[in-house]
């Protein structure tokens, strides 16, 4: 594990003992906050600047915590991390965050990628197949032509159509057994 990684690993338990009940109300709101900060290019570029202090990087982030409804307790997390410079490790502690409110709660977290997007019914189903309480993630890729990619814990399982047909085009670029080259 990355050094940042750890870092944002213990502001993640931190984070998670602090939200108590509410911990899969802060995973949301946290996964609604950080594309915000990460998505504007002008504002990351300002909030990463060492030129710029740690006060006036507090007032930014505090500012766009207003704007977004935050939470009093994420609120408080955003002024440590910008008085402590750390405003680059929010996206691997929101990552972290999520995975250990998901843990506490007994629900397990899956993507799922598919070309063109699930309809609710799809969805349902590949949630009762994944068992349990499930967190289905889901984004479209539309190289996947068809098909569906989950990754559930760490585990990847390729239905999609790309991968079959990379795999029918190695079969056939590749000599089979028993089959003989014939010599002119």
């Amino acid at each position: 594990m990355s050094g940042s990684r750890a870092v944002a690993q213990r502001y993640a338990r931190a984070l998670l003992e602090a939200a108590g009940a509410d911990a899969l109300e802060v995973r949301d709101e946290l996964r609604a906050l950080v594309p915000l900060v990460e998505g504007h290019r002008d504002l990351r570029r300002v909030l990463l600047d060492p030129a710029l202090g740690s006060e006036a990087r507090r007032r930014v982030l505090a500012a766009v915590a207003e704007r977004a409804g935050a939470s009093p307790l994420v609120r408080r997390l955003l002024d440590l991390v910008a008085a402590r410079d750390r405003v680059r490790l929010l996206p691997d502690l929101c990552e972290a965050y999520a995975e250990l409110a998901n843990q506490a709660h007994g629900i397990v977290s899956a993507e799922v990628v598919s070309a063109v997007p699930l309809p609710e019914q799809q969805r349902q189903c590949l949630a009762a197949a994944l068992g349990g309480r499930v967190e289905l993630r889901c984004r479209e890729d539309a190289g996947l032509v068809g098909g569906l990619l989950v990754r559930v814990d760490g585990t990847t399982y390729d239905g999609s159509v790309r991968t079959r047909l990379a795999a029918l085009r190695r079969r056939q670029a590749s000599p089979g057994p028993g089959t003989a080259t014939r010599a002119g």
